[in-house]
């Protein structure tokens, strides 16, 4: 039963991500589109692809900062790694695997309890759940007048757009505060979710056992501000998006974390279809758009099959490091 219900996930999954694509694509001239592929500046894919290492780093530091407290206070920042980047190339053949692997990745390597490691992943997944919702609600203000001005266009009357967007936040608000109550009720009822819950709670309030806090915070600083720089440097690789702010690389970001997040093989689909209809508010048209996104999600792709696939062989010759040391020792 367990095996049919992974199946049907990653069945649905596959679909939405075939429907999201048809979505994003249904009305691009594919001629043209292979023409704009001719016509990139691919250092900047390069940059982008080169930086990431930068993130990979970022992410293994703060793990680390989080395992020591639990008695792991020798882990390898380039061992842990490895691990998070053969989770990510696991992550690329089904949804939300890489979390598992990585953590049995940390086990084979350093002997780290799996269910200690899946703890701290909870704890990283949550900050970085708030740091996007930070980021998304510094976007909506930042760019507000934006998009008054987007439905104001597309409706012809400003009045009438204002309205909206106060009858969309108030019916989001009322929406979030009865998803809250069936949130409660669900704890309240469904033993699975009532763990799902505590065990948030347990990751959060294993932050104020951390030594190195300002550690932690700079190296969340670091890995946000590299993915804002992943993203934004690849759209001077294209002219009709090189003139685009600083401001459409947070949007970038935002939109491209909120496209990741959902459970949708690798983000294809997803992340094509978000980014694309984001730019519209730039005046950025539809070919460009999915070409962007193409872009953007290609030198990830890219990047994680790459690093992930020689962290994946590198891990090997690691493992057998390891065991003779132990041999020696014995």
């Amino acid at each position: 039963m367990k095996k049919l219900l992974a199946v049907a996930k990653y069945s649905i999954s596959l679909v939405v991500a075939g429907l999201l694509l048809y979505f994003a694509f249904r009305n691009i001239d594919f001629a043209e589109f292979w023409e704009r592929a001719a016509l990139v500046d691919y250092s900047w894919v390069v940059y982008s692809i080169l930086l990431s290492m930068v993130a990979y780093y970022a992410r293994a530091y703060r793990w680390n900062i989080l395992l020591k407290p639990l008695g792991h206070t020798n882990l390898n920042i380039h061992r842990t790694n490895l691990a998070i980047l053969v989770g990510y190339l696991a992550n690329l053949a089904f949804p939300r695997l890489g979390e598992v692997t990585r953590c049995g990745m940390l086990k084979r390597s350093d002997d780290v309890p799996v269910s200690n490691a899946l703890g701290t992943v909870i704890t990283e997944r949550v900050i970085d759940l708030f740091t996007l919702i930070g980021l998304f609600l510094f976007a909506l203000i930042a760019e507000y007048d934006r998009l008054i001005t987007f439905f104001a266009t597309t409706m012809g009357d400003y009045d009438v757009s204002q309205a909206l967007i106060w009858k969309i936040s108030l019916i989001a608000a009322l929406g979030g505060i009865i998803a809250l109550l069936v949130a409660y009720f669900a704890y309240l009822k469904f033993p699975k979710v009532k763990n799902f819950v505590n065990e948030l709670f347990r990751g959060l309030l294993s932050l104020k056992d951390i030594k190195n806090p300002l550690g932690f915070v700079l190296s969340t600083v670091i890995l946000w501000t590299t993915y804002y720089f992943m993203s934004y440097i690849i759209v001077f690789s294209i002219p009709e998006t090189a003139h685009l702010s600083w401001m459409v690389g947070v949007m970038l970001l935002v939109t491209g974390g909120i496209a990741l997040a959902l459970p949708v093989q690798g983000g294809i689909g997803t992340y094509h279809a978000f980014i694309s209809a984001m730019l519209v508010l730039y005046a950025v048209d539809d070919t460009t758009g999915v070409f962007l996104a193409t872009l953007l999600h290609t030198s990830q792709v890219v990047a994680i099959a790459l690093f992930g696939g020689l962290a994946l062989i590198a891990s090997l010759f690691i493992k057998k490091h390891e065991q003779s040391a132990e041999n020696t020792h014995h």
